[in-house]
């Protein structure tokens, strides 16, 4: 079974690839697999945040479980569609 991450969106400043804001919740799932081969194709919008369970929650797990959230950039120079 393919695993399904969390879509988020995210505006990015061009010159310097920093994050404007937060990434927002979509409320999507997209597949781990086809998210992974849309960041092959075009890796400037399509990417992954990955975060362990303590950076997301400030608390040590015994398992450290690693969290991945799909993420696509729109970049500030963009119209958006």
């Amino acid at each position: 079974m393919n695993k399904m991450l969390e879509l988020y969106k995210v505006v990015a400043e061009r010159e310097t690839g920093f994050w404007i804001g937060l990434p927002v919740a979509t409320a999507e799932t997209v597949p781990r697999d086809e998210w992974l081969r849309m960041m092959a194709d075009d890796p400037e919008h399509f990417q992954l945040a990955t975060l362990t369970a303590e950076e997301l929650t400030g608390y040590s797990t015994a398992n450290d479980d690693v969290i991945e959230r799909a993420v696509f950039v729109n970049w500030s120079d963009e119209k958006m569609h």
